[in-house]
């Protein structure tokens, strides 16, 4: 239940965020945005409490792209920005062994 409850916290966050994209740039947010709740979902709903599976992983590294579009578009330093990058340095280590996997394919 509680990793029910996180994924739908990170999914509101990147929600509002979308809210907030200029019209501009609203189709290559919402685009970001839906590869980021798609692997965040399927990491907590496969892959919870096995921290060593990719789709940790990719969920990371697709909730960072979406943070580098929100920079593009210079949002504002919204609670859910911050609270969605502290997502991303807590767990920054996935994505780390993640990209020296990469590297070494």
């Amino acid at each position: 239940m509680q990793f029910e409850v996180a994924c739908d916290r990170i999914c509101d966050d990147i929600s509002r965020l979308l809210l907030d994209f200029p019209p501009r740039s609203s189709v290559r947010g919402a685009y970001a945005a839906a590869f980021a709740t798609r692997d965040l979902a399927a990491a907590f709903h496969h892959a919870a409490g096995l921290p060593k599976d990719p789709l940790w992983s990719e969920a990371i590294e697709s909730l960072g792209h979406f943070l580098a579009v929100c920079d593009e578009v210079n949002l504002d330093r919204s609670p859910a920005l911050l609270s969605l990058r502290q997502f991303v340095a807590e767990n920054a280590d996935l994505l780390a062994s993640h990209v020296e996997l990469k590297r070494a394919s």
